[in-house]
């Protein structure tokens, strides 16, 4: 009889061992997860602004903490009454919408988009293989980066999401399904066709569907923010730094493009979603299986069993696998990390801007460190040569944008990588890159250093010209073709300077696409110069004066250089 108990005993403990190890990770690392919290903030307290986080498990919430201040002149400290912008985690309540409707059967993520919104609406597609609801979650759906009314200065400045969307959408560069780029313009297609579904605004269906079921008092999503009182005041209060807490001034905008990254709420609202999102019967969708589905792989990184999104949540490899999406606007940073295996979650937020200490380092002390290597093992490479991200813009009037490249070297660390060995692309979390020839790079930065140096040249071209004539007594001093060519060009980088501007200023494009008219008729003018100036040499090169014959070399040799850079750059596409 005793041996008989003891063989139960030593199976029970067994069978502990077995499931109870399951919850054992994760359980030691909570248990004193908020001292090493509190520890980890005092360490970094001179570069903290405002922070507020939260450590949960599916039913309870397990720790939290208010640091640093919302206003460090003011002396007005983060409370759970502080509110702080989502960013990009907007986009989680936009995935949740669309698996509420897919459960309901009023949408079907493999079929062409198209069917659910209005006839005619998407112009830029280019590729005959359709675009689905899943190449949007998984950001493949080919379009490239959309650089313009993105944020707003006032809200009288903000579209209906439909009108915003339908206009100058962007061009769709890659086939769907081809080329992972992550997209802010296709999340908020795929929160219009939420709306056109729903038959009301995203805002107020994620207000009735989401908010109000988990009781979200303190949140709003409307680009205003004017559904929530207590939010708009309190949005209208906060105040933004950088990461060394030099105040942003201004560093509040408002999110035209809202469904890609709106969203305000206090820590304790920002708790709620996220337990819902950890918890597959919170009630955020009728059926369990909706949430698994969810949770489930929808991409992989090319050529690997390694999974890469889950229907627009992304993996992150810490010491283990954790599902979650981050968020940045141009003044607050946030992220959501969640860990269903083991029933664990973190929610952070801040009011600076790229923060990345709280964002990046802080959840280590819950999930363990960042283990690419183990993560993806022997299929991990780390490429060398020059790289281009494929979120970015490759045709239209923004092309310049995309002379940002990205080196990597051999003994780079802290990057993840997999490598597409028949494209010849690399495979990051949220974008691929690809590599790029060094003839490309020194070809493109040739005819931009030319272009600027070219440019510098026309003031003191012109006053040579100036002093010349005004020596010879002419009564038109800076006449000819080659006066008008070089004030053209002088007019030409005043436009790009200007359009540059009005897009880090978040005006609405209506207000400098004008430019690029602009810009096409200085192309035509430049044109007409260049052949004046043409003719004109051959008519006159053996009379003409090797000083001016110099000075018009020079010009016809910008105007070529400009006009160069004009053509490749699709500077003289304005529509």
């Amino acid at each position: 009889m005793k041996t008989k108990r003891r063989i139960s005993v030593i199976a029970l403990f067994m069978l502990y061992l077995c499931f109870g190890a399951v919850n054992a990770w994760a359980a030691g690392n909570t248990e004193n997860i908020g001292r090493e919290i509190e520890q980890f903030v005092s360490e970094h307290e001179k570069t903290t602004a405002g922070m507020a986080v939260t450590v949960f498990d599916s039913e309870k919430e397990l720790y939290s903490g208010c640091f640093g201040f919302t206003d460090i002149e003011q002396g007005i400290k983060t409370d759970p009454n502080s509110v702080f912008e989502w960013g990009s985690t907007t986009k989680l309540l936009v995935w949740s919408s669309v698996m509420q409707l897919y459960e309901q059967g009023k949408i079907d993520l493999d079929t062409d988009i198209r069917q659910y919104l209005p006839e005619g609406y998407l112009k830029s597609l280019r590729f005959e293989k359709p675009v689905t609801m899943l190449n949007l979650m998984n950001h493949n759906a080919g379009f490239q980066e959309r650089l313009w009314d993105v944020f707003a200065d006032s809200e009288d400045e903000i579209p209906e999401l439909g009108e915003l969307l339908e206009k100058r959408q962007p061009e769709q560069v890659f086939e769907p399904g081809s080329v992972t780029a992550y997209s802010n313009y296709g999340v908020a297609l795929a929160g219009y066709i939420v709306e056109c579904i729903a038959g009301q605004p995203l805002y107020e269906y994620i207000n009735a569907n989401i908010f109000a079921p988990l009781g979200m008092k303190h949140t709003s999503l409307k680009p205003d923010y004017s559904d929530n009182q207590f939010v708009r005041d309190a949005w209208d209060s906060l105040v933004c730094y950088t990461t060394d807490c030099k105040r942003l001034d201004p560093s509040r905008y408002f999110i035209s493009m809202y469904p890609a990254g709106s969203c305000v709420s206090t820590i304790g609202d920002y708790l709620l979603f996220a337990q819902a999102l950890l918890n597959r019967e919170s009630g955020l969708f009728a059926k369990p299986e909706t949430h698994d589905l969810l949770f489930s792989p929808s991409l992989y990184y090319d050529g690997t069993d390694i999974p890469r999104c889950c229907h627009g949540i992304w993996m992150i490899p810490y010491e283990k696998p954790v599902y979650g999406h981050g968020g940045n606007t141009a003044g607050c940073s946030a992220y959501i990390l969640l860990s269903p295996e083991d029933n664990i979650g973190l929610a952070v937020m801040t009011n600076q801007s790229g923060e990345e200490i709280y964002n990046c380092q802080m959840p280590e002390l819950l999930f363990g460190k960042f283990d690419e290597l183990k993560y993806f093992g022997s299929q991990r490479e780390l490429p060398t040569g020059i790289f281009k991200s494929a979120r970015s813009v490759f045709t239209g009037p923004i092309k310049l944008y995309s002379i940002a490249i990205t080196g990597f070297d051999e003994d780079d660390s802290g990057q993840f990588w997999v490598r597409n060995k028949e494209t010849g692309a690399v495979c990051a979390p949220y974008g691929d890159c690809f590599s790029v020839s060094i003839w490309q790079v020194i070809y493109e930065m040739t005819i931009a250093g030319l272009w600027l140096i070219s440019v510098i040249l026309c003031p003191v071209m012109l006053i040579v010209m100036l002093i010349c004539r005004l020596r010879r007594g002419e009564s038109r001093p800076l006449g000819g073709w080659a006066a008008v060519a070089m004030l053209l060009r002088l007019g030409l980088i005043g436009m790009v300077a200007y359009i540059v501007w009005s897009g880090l200023s978040y005006r609405p494009s209506d207000t400098y696409f004008w430019g690029f008219a602009v810009i096409a008729a200085i192309a035509a003018g430049l044109c007409v110069s260049g052949i004046a100036i043409i003719i004109g040499l051959s008519r006159q090169s053996d009379s003409m004066k090797k000083g001016t014959k110099f000075l018009r070399v020079m010009t016809l040799e910008g105007i070529i250089i400009t006009l160069v850079n004009i053509l490749y750059w699709n500077l003289f596409m304005f529509l």
